[in-house]
């Protein structure tokens, strides 16, 4: 079963994000995850 994570970022910090996930051609969901699974492989 999946769950949910929810927050609020800033406007600026969002355009950014979609910017970058635009450039790497990837969704904002699989951006954000991808980030937390790098993170906890540390």
């Amino acid at each position: 079963m999946e769950k949910a994570i929810n927050f609020k970022v800033d406007e600026e910090l969002y355009k950014e994000i979609k910017i970058k996930v635009a450039t790497e051609g990837v969704t904002l969901k699989k951006y954000i995850i991808d980030l937390i699974k790098k993170d906890l492989k540390k």
